[in-house]
């Protein structure tokens, strides 16, 4: 990011951040950023940051605006050159913008073992048998949380986010579809054996 050091005076070591837009420098208390120096004028300068390029424009400032000692009236500003405002000095640096990128650890993907199976989210040597439904890992059986219910069937969790686990290569809910066509099964079969039944004792 585009910036001013002051070398000089009773800032020196002080940074102006340059956000683009125009910044107003002098010693009034009002411009956007004060300069407690004698040999500054109230409105001494202002910066124009546009489009990546910083441009100077002296206020008509009594002492000068100078870049690398050059009196300027309006030029732009280029990285390492010196801006000298009256006596103060302000150097100008452009660093290059760091952009961290997150790189992901190894067990938060989803590997394969060399049989082509798919490995558990925890332990990337052991076969994976069931895939959470919510966020799509991994697990071998040890990794999935057993969830027992009083008069139920075991609830498998996952460890990651707790969301349902299921056997990998089921389809989500087809466990539930056979249940319920079973069930279903079962009492038109039950009716069926009793209507034959009384017809046969009649």
């Amino acid at each position: 990011m585009a910036r001013l050091v002051i070398k000089s005076g009773s800032r020196a070591a002080r940074t102006i951040e340059l956000a683009p837009g125009v910044i107003r420098l002098g010693r009034n208390p009002t411009n956007d950023f004060c300069l407690d120096d004698a040999t500054v004028s109230s409105r001494h300068c202002e910066i124009i940051v546009r489009d990546g390029t910083v441009r100077i424009r002296d206020l008509g400032s009594t002492n000068g605006t100078f870049i690398d000692a050059q009196p300027i009236k309006d030029a732009v500003l280029l990285p390492g050159q010196t801006l000298r405002l009256g006596s103060l000095e302000i150097g100008f640096e452009d660093l290059p913008a760091h952009i961290a990128i997150p790189t992901l650890a190894p067990q938060q993907l989803n590997p394969f073992l060399a049989d082509g199976a798919a490995a558990c989210y925890n332990h990337s040597g052991s076969q994976a048998t069931m895939e959470c439904a919510q966020c799509c890992k991994t697990f071998c059986e040890v990794c999935v949380h057993q969830v027992r219910r009083v008069g139920g069937v075991a609830l498998k969790l996952c460890p990651v986010c707790g969301g349902h686990c299921r056997p990998i290569g089921q389809p989500k809910g087809e466990k539930k579809r056979k249940s319920r066509f079973g069930s279903w099964i079962g009492k038109v079969t039950a009716k069926m054996t009793g209507r034959l039944t009384r017809t046969n004792v009649s």
